[in-house]
């Protein structure tokens, strides 16, 4: 009999493996899964019946290695290959808490099952050919979403979308490659060799496909871990009064005395399930002292890596101060100039910074006026970014590396082309830009690559 310590951090195909697939703790249900050769044999010793119906909710007791009615649930048989795992899985839904699980899985464990590692259903379904990396790295993405926009991006990759770009454009350079090589083998009066425009064309197509997929990252990121929104501008513009109106509390310390905010504060929010980062930053000025000075050290800090940046300016300081601060406002990533303090000034004075044209917001966060047009402009902002209107977006920072070399070999492969280079020197780099969108499958990934995909999934999954 196999003991739960046996189990290795790399998939053993041999082994039936058990876990709890849902969380722990007080709950209605849990749910368990096993999964393996032995998976049928273990069902039928927990509920003591000789024959168990493929795909069929059984109301039955489970009992303990000694006959003991542990509890009473759902037992459920999906035979190979037609399972998640593409092996026998069973799935034993209980009732909750950390008893009756416990207790169960003891019992798993007494019929020969080992502990499922983090993942480890996952990579087995990828091990089978149920589905490739980039699907079961999407598994995990899907369930870590935090927003229905991160979970919509995931889901078409997990559904195969992705997979099926991936393997048109190497289906395309390898049909490529595969004529290159018999020009190769062949003289000209056996095979009529690719004119040189038709090669051109190809690659350079493929490389426009893989580019516009690599230009959807920095939404991908963003819809990962959430658009990184900084808040910058002089002291006592009405920063943080304005994220506490955005959110509708007071998240941060609002006062009239300059260089109160000394320390970043980071605030997670949703803008039409679009998640994001609100960060309320130290005021630019020179610093009174060592922590203020920290503080605005954090400020550029958070400039460098924003998404986008909103600087407040004080609406109330004479109209060519405010047009000065705009102009030399100077950041290489977008930005939204908010003119705040707008119940300061009289209505026909807003008027004069009402126009669209100006690129600015105005806004009064003490009267919450122009708030919600703020944030519809903060969201046309980020969704007006490549394939979020229903394309594939990338999430993954693996893919994106992956794809980037192969960009890196198909404009290699133009260079060769254009120079009339050997056909041999551009075989090569056709092959290397296929490599890569294997990688991306799992067709050539290593047990270290896997092992460092698959640990960071959660167990039972």
């Amino acid at each position: 009999m196999t003991s739960p310590g046996d189990a290795s951090p790399s998939s053993n195909l041999n082994t039936t493996i058990a876990s709890l697939a849902t969380p722990e703790g007080v709950g209605g249900l849990a749910v368990i899964r096993i999964s393996g050769p032995d998976a049928y044999l273990v069902a039928q010793n927990l509920c003591e019946k000789e024959k168990i119906k493929p795909r069929y909710a059984l109301y039955t007791p489970f009992r303990s290695p000694v006959g003991l009615e542990i509890d009473s649930g759902v037992l459920t048989y999906f035979p190979a290959p037609h399972s998640y795992t593409g092996e026998d899985v069973v799935e034993l839904s209980c009732h909750g808490g950390f008893v009756v699980s416990t207790e169960l899985l003891e019992a798993c464990y007494s019929f020969g099952c080992v502990v499922a590692q983090p993942g480890e259903f996952t990579r087995r379904a990828f091990l089978n050919g149920k589905m490739d990396l980039c699907q079961a790295e999407a598994v995990a993405d899907v369930i870590m979403s935090e927003s229905s926009a991160g979970k919509d991006a995931n889901y078409k990759i997990l559904s195969g979308k992705f997979s099926t770009l991936i393997l048109r454009l190497k289906q395309s350079l390898f049909d490529l490659v595969s004529k290159l090589e018999g020009e190769l083998d062949f003289t000209e009066d056996e095979i009529t060799p690719i004119p040189t425009i038709k090669k051109r064309a190809l690659v350079f197509d493929v490389l426009s496909q893989t580019k516009d997929v690599l230009s959807t990252y920095s939404t991908g990121k963003m819809l990962q871990r959430g658009a990184l929104i900084a808040f910058v501008g002089k002291p006592n513009v009405g920063k943080s009064s304005l994220l506490n109106a955005i959110l509708s509390e007071e998240r941060t310390i609002v006062s009239e005395t300059p260089g109160t905010t000394r320390d970043a504060v980071e605030v997670p929010f949703l803008i039409n399930n679009f998640p994001v980062r609100l960060v309320d930053t130290a005021g630019i000025r020179r610093p009174d002292d060592a922590v203020e000075g920290l503080g605005m050290g954090f400020t550029h800090q958070y400039l460098e890596k924003a998404d986008l940046v909103l600087n407040v300016i004080d609406l109330s300081l004479p109209k060519n101060t405010v047009e000065k601060e705009i102009k030399t406002f100077n950041c290489s990533k977008p930005v939204i100039h908010v003119l705040n303090k707008s119940d300061l000034l009289n209505n026909g004075t807003k008027k004069a910074w009402g126009s669209k044209s100006l690129g600015v917001a105005t806004t009064s966060a003490l009267q919450g006026d122009g708030v919600k047009n703020l944030i519809k402009f903060i969201y046309r902002n980020l969704v007006d970014r490549p394939s979020l209107s229903g394309g594939l977006v990338l999430t993954n920072s693996r893919h994106k590396l992956s794809l980037g070399s192969v960009a890196s070999s198909l404009e290699r492969a133009l260079f060769i082309i254009d120079s009339n280079d050997s056909p041999e020197i551009l075989s090569v780099e056709l092959r290397d830009a296929v490599s890569h969108l294997d990688q991306i499958l799992g067709l050539t990934s290593v047990d270290e690559i896997l092992d460092n995909i698959f640990s960071k999934f959660c167990v039972g999954k």
